[in-house]
C-alpha cells in the first residue's frame, strides 16, 4: 500500500492519523498484505469443503430420563424454601407479552 492509499483510506474512515504514525501504520498493512499473499498462493481449487478439520461426529448420549428414588427427591428438595410437589418453585422473572 502506497501512502497516499493510506491517506486516502484513513480520510474515508474518518481516522486521523499523525504523519509520525503513517510509516508504521504503512508497515503493518503491508506485513499484512504480504501474509494474504501467502495464504492465496496453495491451489485449493479441487479440496472439498469441511465444516471441521477432523471428522469427528456428534458425540452426545440420548437424553433419557430415568426414575429417581422418592428419598432421593426428598434430599435435593430439602433445602428449598418453596418446592411443588417434586420441582422447586422459583419466582417468576419474565413477563409474558
Amino acid at each position: 500500500m502506497l501512502k497516499e492509499e493510506l491517506e486516502v483510506t484513513a480520510f474515508m474512515a474518518r481516522l486521523d492519523i499523525k504523519e509520525e504514525e503513517k510509516e508504521k501504520y504503512l508497515a503493518d498493512i503491508n506485513v499484512m498484505f504480504d501474509y494474504i499473499e501467502i495464504l492465496q498462493e496453495p491451489d485449493v481449487a479441487s479440496l472439498k469443503p469441511t465444516t471441521h478439520v477432523t471428522e469427528l461426529r456428534n458425540v452426545w448420549r440420548d437424553d433419557v430420563v430415568k426414575p429417581c428414588a422418592k428419598d432421593t427427591i426428598d434430599q435435593m428438595l430439602n433445602g428449598s424454601p418453596v418446592r411443588e410437589g417434586t420441582f422447586y418453585k422459583v419466582q417468576k422473572v419474565i413477563e409474558a407479552q
